[in-house]
C-alpha cells in the first residue's frame, strides 16, 4: 500500500467523531455541522500528513461507511478514485498510474479483479476480465498499431482460442499458446489468400491447406499437405494455376523426392526431384504416346536411359542435358538398328547400322548420316569400303564383288568419278548380270 499525502474522504459526521482522532479544531467543526443539520465531513483540509492518513485507512477507520475515495500520491504520482475495504482498493474504481496509463474497473482486495479497462501510455488498450492483478479470461485488446484480439488470456498471456484482426486487413482466428498461433487456426489475408491448418509459434506447422488467390478472387492455386516451420514439407499436394498437379514429397517449401506431376499439356513424370527439377530417376510419359524412363539432372534427361518414339523407335543409352550423346543404340520401328557414338541428338562418331535387309554400315558418321571412312557390307557380300560425304561416298574407295573382283577408284556424289584399277579374280564371269 502506498502512502498517500492527500486524501479527499466523505464521512458521515455522526460518525467522524468515533473513530478519528482528529484535532480539536476538526472536532468543533463536526459539532457545528451537527447542529446545523450536515451529513458529511470532507477531511482534505485537515489530514495534509500521511501519518494522520494512516491512521484514518490502516488502522482506525474501519466503518463501513467509508466506501468511496478520491486519494492521491504526490510521491509516487497516482491517483485512486472509487470504492475501497478495510484501507484497501476494493470494488469499483479507477487508478492513474504515474505514466499515464489507467486501470479502470473492478477491484478485490487492492488487485485488479473482475472486469476492467486498461488503457496503455502508446494508447493501446485493454478491455476485459482480470484474476488477481492479471489479463485472465476473455477480453479484448486494441493495439497501437491498429490490430485488434479478441479471445482467451491466461495470466497476461494470449492463450486458448482468440482472433486477431491486423490493421493491413489479414484476420487469424484459432489457437494461441503464449501469445502466438498455436494448434488449429484459419488466416484469412488481405489479398484473399487463406489458410487453414496447424500452426506453431506463430508458423504453418503440421497439416494443412493453402489456397491462393487470382487477380479475380477465385482460387488460383491450391496446396494441401504437411508443413514445417511455415514451409511445404512432407507429404502434399500442389494444384498450380496453369493447371498443372503436382503430388509427393517436399522439402524447404519447394518439390524434393518422390513425386508425381502432371502437367498442363497432359505430360505425366514420376520420379525424383531435387529444388523443384526433376532429378535423380523418373519416368516421362508424354500425352502423344512417347516415353523416356532413366535419370534426370536439372529437368533434363541425363545418364542413362530410354526414349520410346511415338512411331515405335526406341533409343537406349546415355544422354547429356536432354540430349542423345555418349555411347547408345536406337532401334528403329523398321527392324534397323544403330549402335555407336552420339552427339548433341545425332549419330556423330563411331557407329554400326544393321539394315533390316541385312546391309551393315560401319564407320564414321556426323549428325545422323555417314560420313568420313566407312564399309558398307551388302546381303550377298560384295562391300564398300572408303569415304563418305554428308551420306554419299565421295572420295577414294574400293569396291569389292562377291565373286572376288576388285575396283579401286574415286567416287563423287555417289558415283565413279574419272579413271579407276579393277581387278578381276578367278572366280569372276562377267557375263553373270548378278556381278
Amino acid at each position: 500500500m502506498m502512502d498517500y499525502h492527500l486524501l479527499n474522504v466523505h464521512v458521515p459526521a455522526t460518525e467522524a467523531l468515533q473513530h478519528v482522532r482528529a484535532p480539536l479544531l476538526l472536532r468543533a467543526l463536526v459539532n457545528i455541522g451537527a447542529i446545523v443539520g450536515l451529513t458529511s465531513v470532507c477531511l482534505t483540509s485537515f489530514l495534509a500528513k500521511p501519518r494522520l492518513f494512516r491512521t484514518l485507512v490502516r488502522g482506525g477507520l474501519t466503518s463501513p461507511a467509508l466506501s468511496r475515495v478520491h486519494l492521491r500520491s504526490k510521491a509516487a504520482k497516482m491517483m485512486y478514485t472509487g470504492e475501497i475495504e478495510n484501507g484497501q482498493m476494493h470494488g469499483r474504481g479507477c487508478l492513474i498510474y504515474p505514466n499515464k496509463e489507467k486501470y479502470e474497473g473492478d477491484w478485490v482486495y487492492g488487485k485488479r479483479h473482475g472486469h476492467g479497462t486498461y488503457t496503455y501510455a502508446d494508447g493501446s488498450k485493454y478491455d476485459g476480465e482480470w484474476v488477481e492483478d492479471k489479463v485472465h479470461g476473455k477480453g479484448t485488446c486494441y493495439y497501437a498499431s491498429g490490430n485488434r484480439y479478441t479471445g482467451d488470456w491466461t495470466f497476461g498471456r494470449i492463450n486458448g482460442r482468440g482472433t486477431l484482426e491486423y490493421a493491413d486487413g489479414d484476420r487469424y482466428d484459432g489457437e494461441w499458446k503464449d501469445g502466438r498461433m498455436h494448434g488449429k487456426g484459419l488466416y484469412y489475408y488481405s489479398n484473399g489468400d487463406r489458410y487453414d491448418g496447424e500452426w506453431k509459434d506463430d508458423k504453418r506447422h503440421g497439416k494443412g491447406t493453402v489456397t491462393y488467390a487470382g487477380p479475380d478472387g477465385s482460387v488460383s492455386e491450391k496446396f494441401d499437405g504437411d508443413w514445417v516451420e511455415g514451409r511445404m514439407q512432407g507429404w502434399g499436394k500442389y494444384y498450380y494455376a496453369d493447371g498443372g498437379v503436382y503430388e509427393g514429397e517436399w522439402q524447404d517449401g519447394k518439390m524434393h523426392g518422390k513425386g508425381t506431376y502432371i502437367f498442363p499439356n497432359g505430360n505425366k513424370y514420376e520420379g525424383e526431384w531435387f529444388d523443384d527439377v526433376k532429378q535423380g530417376y523418373g519416368v516421362l510419359t508424354y500425352v502423344n504416346g512417347e516415353r523416356y524412363e532413366g535419370y534426370w539432372l536439372d529437368d533434363k534427361a541425363h545418364g542413362t536411359g530410354t526414349l520410346t518414339y511415338l512411331q515405335g523407335d526406341r533409343y537406349t543409352g546415355e544422354w547429356y542435358q536432354g540430349k542423345k550423346h555418349g555411347r547408345g543404340t536406337l532401334a528403329y520401328s523398321n527392324k534397323d538398328t544403330y549402335e555407336g557414338e552420339w552427339r548433341n541428338d545425332s549419330a556423330t562418331g563411331r557407329g554400326v547400322l544393321e539394315y533390316a535387309n541385312g546391309c551393315r554400315y560401319e564407320g564414321d558418321w556426323l549428325d545422323d548420316r555417314r560420313h568420313g571412312e566407312g564399309q558398307l557390307l551388302l546381303p550377298d557380300g560384295s562391300s564398300y569400303e572408303g569415304g563418305w560425304v554428308n551420306g554419299k561416298k565421295e572420295g577414294r574407295a574400293r569396291i569389292i564383288l562377291k565373286c572376288g573382283a576388285v575396283f579401286v577408284g574415286n567416287w563423287k556424289d555417289n558415283h565413279i568419278c574419272g579413271e579407276g584399277e579393277f581387278r578381276l579374280s578367278e572366280n569372276c564371269d562377267l557375263s553373270n548380270p548378278d556381278y
